[in-house]
């Protein structure tokens, strides 16, 4: 269950912080195993029914004498090598909220998407042309009520952070090209500059379906000329490319929360693929006002580092709306569509 390199950083970690309780150790050693496995944390309630290890015989782990969760939780806690709640000053190699148990790195991260993700969607938009985008949205979007890509575009429009989610064939990227062409007609009817629009994916191979995507229906879309040449200009990148990537250090971009990216809209694809480390870096980039645009299928592709952020984002959505009034029926007014209070749209899912 545990690898020999999960043991050894929980020793170090031990000696670090003159810790020498058994119990301490094993919780260490499975919190630096967590991220290995693709997850953020470790749940010290739940993990003695959850283990796993890679055998070709089934072993059953819950009958191995693992500490009683509640004095497990308890002497993690009390030891000199975690940190207990929400306080960001504290600083030690583990932070255990709850049952859950981290490595200090993850959990601050965790708390930093979270953070930036909901200032974000408090940020309010100004000086959208309501009875322009309704039209677009007519022009664009032909579904019948309720038109779900619709309603993700309308959202995209209205709000600084919008979550286009769906399993395969929803239409998630042609989606993406009509909102393009949504913001670029604001822009238009304002007198302002085009927006300047990042694309990216997380691999290469991701980025260039999004920007053949893109294109495709940039070129059978009713879009004004100088917008359809806009959305053929388009190219979409890596996020390591776009946040500049830096050879010295593995670590750290050229772009971040002190060096922002200079983009008016950030559109990622595929970001079930994105890493919580990852989804950390860019959310710190995407400058205040820009827009920023998540697509992808939460329920395939997964991170191969630590982290379901997508995962994350969508599941609450898929519990209801939850859209306050206000929002509910701007949405509404742009779309031409009521918006359910409780029922989420199928395939596609926008949040508040």
């Amino acid at each position: 269950m545990l690898a020999a390199a999960d043991v050894h950083v929980a020793l170090r970690l031990a000696r670090l912080c003159a810790v020498n309780d058994e119990a301490v150790l094993l919780a260490a050693a499975l919190a630096v195993r967590a991220p290995r496995l693709g997850h953020v944390c470790t749940d010290l309630a739940t993990i003695a029914g959850t283990a796993a290890v890679d055998l070709d015989a089934p072993a059953d782990l819950g009958t191995l004498p693992w500490p009683a969760p509640a004095a497990w939780v308890a002497r993690v806690g009390d030891s000199a090598m975690a940190a207990t709640g929400e306080d960001p000053s504290a600083r030690l190699p583990l932070r255990l909220v709850g049952t859950r148990l981290y490595l200090d790195r993850y959990w601050r991260q965790e708390r930093q998407v979270a953070d930036d993700l909901r200032s974000r969607s408090a940020e309010a938009v100004d000086g959208i042309d309501m009875p322009l985008l309704s039209a677009g949205l007519a022009r664009l979007f032909d579904g019948g009520a309720p038109d779900h890509q619709r309603l993700a575009a309308a959202s995209a429009v209205l709000r600084r952070f919008a979550v286009v989610a769906g399993g395969p064939g929803t239409g998630k990227t042609t989606t993406v090209a009509r909102i393009l062409a949504l913001l670029d007609e604001q822009a238009a009817v304002a007198g302002q500059p085009a927006p300047r629009v990042a694309l990216a994916a997380p691999t290469g191979k991701a980025a260039a379906r999004l920007e053949e995507a893109v294109h495709s229906e940039a070129a059978r879309i009713d879009v004004g000329a100088a917008t359809r040449g806009r959305l053929l200009a388009m190219e979409a990148s890596t996020l390591h490319r776009l946040l500049g990537w830096r050879p010295d250090s593995r670590s750290r971009f050229r772009h971040h929360r002190g060096n922002r990216l200079p983009h008016d809209a950030v559109v990622v694809d595929e970001t079930s693929m994105v890493s919580l480390s990852l989804m950390a870096k860019l959310v710190e980039a995407v400058r205040a006002g820009a827009r920023l645009v998540l697509v992808g299928d939460p329920e395939q592709l997964a991170s191969v580092e630590a982290g379901a952020v997508l995962g994350d984002i969508v599941g609450p959505a898929t519990e209801g709306l939850r859209l306050r009034p206000p929002a509910r029926a701007a949405l509404a007014a742009a779309s031409g569509h009521a918006v359910p209070a409780t029922e989420p749209p199928a395939g596609t899912t926008v949040g508040d």
